[in-house]
């Protein structure tokens, strides 16, 4: 006998690698959601856009970047995707006055020419209101492709 399915919208795991359900997790703040309201801290923020990514909003992506380095569109037309896999958030930090932070992480991806990886420290500023944006992102490693 099959197992009933699960309600996957609801139960599915948050692909932050949180462990909670998506809808506990990134999903709270993705398009649709509170976005209006912004994630609490640049660590939650990161991993609510690395979510966006993996699911494919590019609205929340774009939402959630600060207008003077925002790009018109994630991808150009006929750009494949990448499919990404896991993330790691290797360090966090706010600074002390509550108006910066910043992220190190590592994400592990997938394309048509195989397995990457990509590490990047996040800038982020919180604006008035107290809702955090992405600032911009330096990969202190160049992307890496890993043996499949």
């Amino acid at each position: 006998m099959a197992k009933p399915k699960r309600k996957a919208a609801v139960e599915a795991r948050c692909p932050c690698g949180s462990g909670l359900a998506l809808s506990d997790c990134c999903g709270a703040f993705l398009s649709g959601g509170s976005a209006h309201f912004g994630a609490p801290t640049p660590e939650a923020l990161m991993r609510s856009r690395y979510t966006a990514y993996a699911l494919g909003d590019d609205a929340y992506v774009l939402g959630t970047w600060a207008p003077e380095t925002r790009p018109e569109t994630l991808y150009a037309p006929g750009d494949a995707r990448p499919k990404w896999l896991k993330l790691k958030v290797l360090s966090s930090a706010e600074a002390l006055d509550g108006r910066t932070g910043e992220v190190l992480f590592e994400a592990t991806g997938r394309t048509a020419a195989g397995a990457f990886r990509m590490k990047e420290h996040s800038l982020f500023r919180r604006e008035e209101g107290g809702r955090w944006l992405y600032v911009s992102g330096e990969s202190p490693d160049a992307e890496a492709t890993l043996k499949d």
